[in-house]
């Protein structure tokens, strides 16, 4: 199960506030109950293409169903860790994307920060195995790892995988 932690330092919260509170900020949050990724992939920094293709077809009925019911046409699988810095620059300044951010996470863990609405600041999400977050299209946020060497998830789209960035500047937003 996720954890979440807003600004100013409120520790984590617990399972009961984690659905409703992101659905009240417009964070679409399920929660996959059975892991199925090898444990042999757990600490691996890299996978190759073929075991990339390997996890999609373990999880090919959980991924199907979800697109479907979400209207999602397109998915890979990417890993993120030490091994893609780029990447990790990448998501990890502040930005936003036209589309949804939808991850599904297969292994590792990293953490969200996701602007929330109103005056509700900044808050973290850290996403665990069997955690499905789809962060709104335009909706500022910035990822970064957690003490978990690497992130494995399958990304979904609208339309093109494509993870095109824009930038945000924001003198509000820190990372803890």
């Amino acid at each position: 199960m996720a954890e979440l932690r807003l600004s100013g330092g409120l520790g984590p919260h617990k399972e009961a506030q984690l659905r409703p509170f992101l659905e009240e900020q417009g964070v679409y949050y399920e929660r996959w109950e059975e892991n199925l990724t090898p444990s042999s992939y757990e600490s691996r920094l890299l996978l190759s293409d073929e075991e990339k293709a390997e996890l999609l077809r373990i999880y090919e009925p959980s991924i199907v169903d979800f697109a479907e019911r979400k209207g999602y046409k397109q998915w890979d699988i990417v890993i993120l860790s030490e091994q893609t810095p780029d990447m990790l620059q990448k998501f990890g300044s502040l930005h936003y994307h036209l589309d949804d951010e939808v991850r599904i996470v297969l292994g590792g863990a990293g953490v969200f920060t996701i602007k929330g609405q109103g005056d509700t600041g900044y808050f973290e999400l850290t996403a665990l195995p069997g955690d499905v977050v789809v962060v709104p299209a335009r909706r500022p946020h910035a990822f970064r790892l957690s003490e978990q060497p690497q992130f494995i998830v399958v990304r979904l789209f609208e339309g093109e995988a494509s993870s095109v960035t824009y930038q945000v500047e924001d003198s509000t937003f820190a990372v803890n």
